[in-house]
C-alpha cells in the first residue's frame, strides 16, 4: 500500500481520496509488477486494491520517525550511487546542507498547525530528513532532532538567522561539521558587533552579478577572519572563524524601476583556506533554495498548504511522500516538477522506474 500511495503521489496525488482514486485504476498492474519484482507468483499472492478506507487508516496511523527513517536510507542509498565530482576543488567538494522549516497551514490539529523542519542537500535539491514540531515555536528544538540521525562529519549546515544560537554552534562542532549562519535583530549583541567591523578597511572580495526573472541584482561579498578579532573583544561566536558582509542591489528591469539595497551578515565556522568568499557567497544564496526546490514546490505543484489532511500521522505522512516524489524526481536529473507529475500520470510503470523499483 505504501507503494501504491508513493506511486501516486508521483502522479500528482494530493489527498487520500486522490491516491485511492489513482490505486483504483492502475493499482492492480502496479501490484503485478512488484510481485514480479519480488519473484512473487501472481496467481499465489493477494493481488487485491484496497478500499480508500484502509489506504486511509494506514497512512493515519504510520510511525512518522520510521516512515522517515526508512525515506532517508532510500535517499542516502541513491546519493552513494552518484558520481563524486573528484574533478571539482577539494573545498568544493563539501557537503552543503541547507536546514529550514515550514508550516502546513490546512492542517489544524487540536495542537496548533503542524510545522516541518527538513534538511536538504544544496547541490542536488534532495531531502535528506524531516521531523515534525508542535508550532514553529519549536523549530529550534526541532533542529538538533532533525539531523540526529545524519553523519555530519565535513558537512556545512547553513541556516537562517533563528538558528544562529550557541547551542547549535556547539552541536555542530561536536559532531564534527561547520555551520553558515545569517545574523539578524534576534541577536543585538552579535549583529551590533559584525556591524561595527571596519568593512570599509576590508573592501569587496568579490562581486557578483546577475540578470533574470524581471530584475539585475549585484552582490558585493566581503570577508574577514576572526582571528585576531577584529573589533578588540573576545569570542565573537563559538568556533565562528570568519565574518561576512553581502550587499545586495536589486533593481527591476521595467522602465523606472528603483534600486533595492540589502546589506546580509552571516558567521562561518570555516576558515579561509576551506571557503574563500565566492564560496560563501554561494552558500549562502544556496541557502533559499530549500524555499525555491522544495517549500515552494510542495506548495504549488502538490497544493499542502491547502490539504485538509490532519488527523493522526497524515500531515507528517503526505509531507514526507511528496519528499520523496520530488527527492526521486530530483536524482533524476527533473527541473520542471509540474511537468514530471503529469508526465508520470500518463503511465502507470513510470514511478516505478523512477523509483528504482523495476
Amino acid at each position: 500500500m505504501l507503494v501504491l500511495a508513493a506511486c501516486a503521489v508521483l502522479a500528482g496525488a494530493r489527498s487520500f481520496t486522490a491516491i485511492a482514486e489513482h490505486a483504483r485504476d492502475v493499482g492492480a498492474g502496479v501490484l503485478v509488477e512488484l510481485a514480479d519484482r519480488l519473484a512473487i507468483d501472481p496467481e499465489h499472492a493477494a493481488l487485491v486494491v484496497p478500499h480508500e478506507s484502509t489506504i486511509r487508516r494506514l497512512l493515519q496511523q504510520l510511525d512518522p520517525a520510521a516512515l522517515e527513517a526508512a525515506r532517508g536510507s532510500w535517499t542516502s542509498a541513491q546519493l552513494g550511487t552518484r558520481p563524486t565530482g573528484v574533478d571539482r576543488p577539494r573545498r568544493e567538494q563539501r557537503p552543503v546542507w541547507a536546514l529550514d522549516g515550514k508550516t502546513v497551514r490546512g492542517a489544524r490539529t487540536p495542537d496548533g498547525l503542524p510545522h516541518l523542519v527538513s534538511v536538504i542537500d544544496q547541490a542536488s535539491g534532495v531531502v535528506l530528513a524531516q521531523t515534525q514540531v508542535p508550532a514553529k515555536a519549536a523549530e529550534l528544538t526541532a533542529a538538533v532532532t532533525v539531523l540526529s540521525g545524519l553523519d555530519l562529519h565535513g558537512v556545512v549546515v547553513t541556516a537562517d538567522a533563528l538558528h544562529t544560537q550557541r547551542t547549535h554552534a556547539d552541536y555542530l562542532y561536536e559532531r564534527g561539521g561547520h555551520y553558515v549562519m545569517t545574523v539578524k535583530a534576534n541577536q543585538p549583541g552579535l549583529l551590533a558587533r559584525l556591524r561595527r567591523i571596519p568593512w570599509s578597511a576590508v573592501g569587496p572580495c568579490t562581486q557578483q552579478r546577475a540578470r533574470g526573472h524581471g530584475r539585475i541584482e549585484t552582490r558585493t561579498i566581503s570577508v574577514v577572519a576572526l582571528d585576531p578579532c577584529p573589533d578588540g573583544g573576545g569570542e565573537f561566536f563559538p568556533h565562528a572563524a570568519q565574518a561576512i558582509r553581502v550587499i545586495r542591489r536589486r533593481r527591476p528591469l521595467r522602465p523606472g524601476g528603483r534600486w533595492r539595497v540589502v546589506t546580509v551578515y552571516a558567521i562561518t565556522s570555516l576558515g579561509g583556506a576551506d571557503a574563500d568568499p565566492a564560496l560563501l557567497a554561494g552558500w549562502i544564496r544556496g541557502h533559499w533554495g530549500i524555499e525555491n526546490r522544495l517549500h515552494w514546490v510542495r506548495d504549488v505543484s502538490f497544493d499542502e498548504d491547502r490539504s485538509a489532511v490532519r488527523t493522526g500521522a497524515g500531515p507528517q505522512t503526505m509531507a514526507a511522500l511528496r519528499n520523496l516524489a520530488i527527492t526521486a524526481l530530483r536524482l533524476d536529473g527533473v527541473t520542471n516538477i509540474a511537468a514530471a507529475l503529469r508526465h508520470h500520470a500518463r503511465d502507470a510503470s513510470r514511478a516505478l522506474h523512477t523509483y528504482k523499483i523495476t
